[in-house]
């Protein structure tokens, strides 16, 4: 008999893309997911037989009880986060991971499996393993940092089982256009002129190796394990801007971009994914390759940009 998997955040850039991925190789699980679907992910929502969907908010311990008391799953991948409305994330990445955590207790779930980020490390010259001390710089960062806490705890008190993927940058299909990647094709299409920070750097990973991390980490991640994931490929934004035109066969467009560079640019963490691979995963997207695909998928879907 199939397990059931229940992801939260369907709607979102990874877990669709993940979904998507999912039911399309046939993997050997029963889906279900929620999402509450708000004005920014619609766009992303995946409708198909081969998966229950329930419009649903995770802060709502009410709904989420009663969705786990019919639903009954077996594994939980938790991916719904806040990343937009600073307003919304300690309630949704904090409050939010508390009552999936309970739900999860209450409902004696096998595994609850976290979708994290490697924001919350701190910067290191040195390749980062999973051992590394965390220290987040921005709101974002610490609230998922502090549902990987809440999670531990929990683990702690009573016994749940866990795993947590720490992800490098995404980029690819379904992402908002807020992110640097679908902007600029934005920008390109429309002869936009755009300010970024050409300098900072990325480790650029693309969304269906991630989505390929999860679903290994699914079938075969050690308990109470955390899981970096990255492609270890780091590239500047010019450096990707360029990739972009050159896809795109407009190389002039480079000129729409203009330098925005604080005195201090972000650069790409380093990660050590030993661990991730040692289960059965390895990535397989090349930069150049992964923004042929994004471009050709933007540029045959422009209608997700407006």
């Amino acid at each position: 008999m199939k397990k059931k998997v229940l992801i939260t955040g369907s709607c979102g850039f990874v877990m669709g893309n993940f979904l998507r991925k999912a039911i399309y190789e046939r993997a050997a699980y029963n889906f279900v997911s929620i999402d509450r679907v708000n004005s920014n992910v619609i766009n992303s929502m995946y409708w198909n037989k081969n998966h229950i969907f329930h419009v649903a908010d995770i802060r709502d311990r009410h709904v989420l009880d009663i969705i786990f008391q019919f639903e009954k799953p077996d594994i939980v991948i938790h991916g719904a986060s806040e990343t937009m409305d600073i307003n919304n994330f300690t309630t949704s990445n904090f409050v939010g991971t508390q009552n999936i955590i309970d739900a999860c207790v209450k409902h004696n779930v096998e595994r609850l499996i976290y979708t994290s980020t490697d924001a919350v490390y701190q910067a290191s010259t040195n390749p980062i393993d999973e051992s590394s001390p965390i220290n987040p710089k921005t709101l974002y960062a610490a609230t998922k940092a502090a549902g990987e806490l809440l999670i531990k705890a929990a683990s702690q008190t009573y016994g749940l089982k866990y795993n947590i993927t720490r992800a490098a940058t995404n980029y690819g299909p379904r992402q908002m256009s807020n992110h640097l990647i679908p902007s600029a094709i934005k920008s390109i299409l429309n002869s936009q002129n755009m300010a970024i920070d050409t300098k900072a750097t990325s480790d650029w990973t693309h969304v269906f190796d991630y989505c390929s991390a999860i679903l290994t980490i699914l079938e075969n991640g050690v308990s109470n394990e955390t899981y970096n994931v990255a492609a270890n490929q780091e590239f500047s934004n010019i450096e990707v801007l360029q990739k972009i035109c050159t896809s795109m066969n407009k190389p002039d467009a480079l000129s729409l971009f203009a330098d925005d560079s604080e005195a201090a640019s972000e650069s790409a963490k380093l990660l050590n994914t030993d661990k991730t691979k040692s289960i059965g995963w390895k990535p397989h997207y090349k930069l150049k390759d992964g923004i042929v695909g994004t471009t050709e998928w933007y540029t045959n879907n422009q209608w997700f940009l407006k």
